[in-house]
């Protein structure tokens, strides 16, 4: 599930609309929690679309909080270190293909999945016929629980300090 941010008093086009599927915002969110737990604490529910958020104090002052971390380089340290332990997961098997790689069932039949050759140099079937449109045709998926979230990168948090020092306030919807 993505989550659509709003801007409540947007003083430019960036402060109006943050948008970040469900594994970059979960990251981002924590990120935001870890970096300035105080100015966060405010806002209960971030994991959820109920239009909970931050005014416009709180947005500048995380703002502020984040770009101080992501020049102190902790930012770029605590994303080094979630990827690490993300990369520790085992993978979960594709629940569409059942690990074979090749989606079999009546919407895979219908676009002609198990007929599909792959043909992407370095994919670890190059060659082989069948395809999976749920694991690329691997078998498996990286392990991002909802827990865990998924990842996020430094753009995506350089955008969101943008859209934070213009929102004027937010709301998660």
């Amino acid at each position: 599930m993505g989550m659509a941010v709003c801007g409540n008093n947007p003083s430019s086009k960036t402060g109006e609309y943050f948008e970040a599927p469900g594994l970059l915002w979960l990251p981002l969110a924590q990120i935001s929690q870890h970096f300035a737990p105080e100015v966060c604490a405010s806002c209960k529910y971030w994991d959820s679309n109920d239009g909970d958020g931050l005014d416009a104090d709180g947005a500048r002052r995380l703002a502020v909080a984040l770009e101080q971390a992501l020049v102190a380089g902790q930012i770029d340290a605590y994303l080094a270190e979630r990827a690490k332990y993300l990369a520790t997961l085992p993978n979960e098997v594709c629940e569409l293909c059942g690990g074979t790689g090749v989606r079999r069932d009546s919407l895979g039949i219908e676009d002609k999945y198990p007929e599909r050759v792959i043909d992407q140099p370095g994919h670890p079937r190059h060659g082989e016929t069948g395809w999976c449109n749920g694991c690329d045709g691997r078998g498996w998926n990286e392990n991002w629980t909802d827990e865990d979230g998924g990842n996020t990168d430094r753009e995506t948090v350089t955008r969101w300090i943008a859209f934070l020092k213009d929102c004027g306030g937010f709301s998660i919807n």
